[in-house]
């Protein structure tokens, strides 16, 4: 079989947890969306099952390690592991209340210890700046730091979000009102996501931002100062019909920029080779070089994992995938056209490799 190979690609951001929903409507504002998102949750499904089948499907289709934020208790991560997909599985914490969110912090710690493998392959995800109270929000980084467990934070997700820190109204401050479940901050702190994690210190721990959609000049010159990853979803960004992200500007200071395909939720085809050509489709500004780096190895910086082996050998272990059908002048072609060629959809996902097994779209496997 004549193919193209590339390695593995990174997940940088998932749900697995949500695996199976259905897409959410992104109608009204998007504290409503969390709401039903909530009621997803509550639905009694098999998480295991359902996370294990999500997780496969994406290891078939060239997925070698997933970032996920798991809002199960374990649940999510049990069912990655069932599929042996790589990665790290980040352990939610939402308290919006301060004593909620250290009783929800103590519970995930206990978890982190039934799971067992914790700095290899587990970290801690505080949910958002809107959902966990600001007093708890530093204990989480300090919690992180001595357990060597990575951080990863939803963070200037929304307009709406920046609104909230900045003057405590807004769609969010009528959202907390009415779910009853207090306030994360006794006062706003009159400042904007990206400068509010930094002060807890969540910056500094090396955390990865996931989205990162609102951002300001300054929000990108503190992302830089810090060498922070910020994680783009582009599937969620459509969804939500958001402004174009600024990804080039953050990968221009030296920002590692990362993918991911966020959940079922929103994103019902969560595919992360079919995310970047629509990406690539939508976004012709963006080299596909950048495309290429961002799936690889800024997504193994985003989730701090190894890099691996550099090359194949008999007996290496190297993750990756294998692209096709070839392009009649392959041979001919550079680093640039065949990253263009990969993400012009001329190019599907052949196999991947991960682990010593050869994992084919539709299920088939060997070693």
């Amino acid at each position: 079989m004549d193919g193209v190979l590339i390695p593995g690609l990174v997940n940088a951001h998932s749900h697995l947890d949500l695996a199976g929903s259905p897409a959410v409507p992104s109608r009204g504002s998007f504290p409503e969306w969390l709401r039903s998102v909530g009621a997803l949750r509550a639905s009694g499904r098999n998480i295991v099952d359902a996370a294990s089948q999500e997780a496969q499907s994406l290891a078939q289709c060239g997925v070698v390690a997933v970032g996920d934020i798991d809002g199960s208790q374990g649940e999510g991560t049990r069912g990655r592991r069932l599929a042996k997909l790589g990665g790290r599985s980040y352990l939610e914490i939402i308290g919006v209340e301060r004593e909620a969110a250290r009783q929800r912090l103590a519970s995930v710690m206990r978890t982190v210890d039934t799971l067992g493998c914790a700095g290899h392959e587990l970290g801690l995800s505080p949910h958002a700046p809107y959902s966990v109270h600001e007093d708890v929000l530093p204990e989480i980084v300090r919690a992180g730091e001595v357990r060597g467990l990575p951080l990863a934070m939803h963070i200037a997700e929304s307009a709406d979000e920046t609104r909230y820190l900045m003057h405590g109204d807004g769609p969010f401050a009528g959202f907390l009102e009415s779910i009853g479940q207090g306030k994360p901050f006794a006062r706003p702190p009159g400042i904007r996501p990206i400068e509010y994690v930094e002060r807890a210190g969540l910056l500094a721990s090396g955390g990865a931002v996931i989205h990162g959609n609102d951002l300001d000049d300054d929000d990108i010159d503190r992302l830089a100062r810090h060498q922070s990853s910020v994680v783009y979803c582009h599937g969620t960004h459509r969804h939500f019909d958001r402004p174009p992200h600024r990804l080039l500007e953050l990968d221009g200071v030296g920002v590692d920029v990362a993918f991911g395909t966020d959940s079922a939720a929103s994103n019902q085809e969560v595919d992360l080779f079919s995310e970047l050509v629509r990406l690539a489709a939508d976004r012709p500004d963006v080299p596909p070089l950048l495309i290429l780096k961002g799936a690889t190895h800024g997504g193994r910086r985003a989730l701090k994992l190894p890099e691996g082996p550099a090359t194949w050998a008999v007996g290496s272990v190297a993750d990756g995938c294998v692209l096709g059908p070839c392009p009649e002048d392959l041979e001919s072609m550079g680093s640039d056209a065949l990253a263009s060629w990969a993400w012009s959809g001329e190019a599907s996902v052949l196999f991947t490799v991960h682990a010593g097994v050869v994992l084919e779209p539709g299920g088939a496997s060997s070693e």
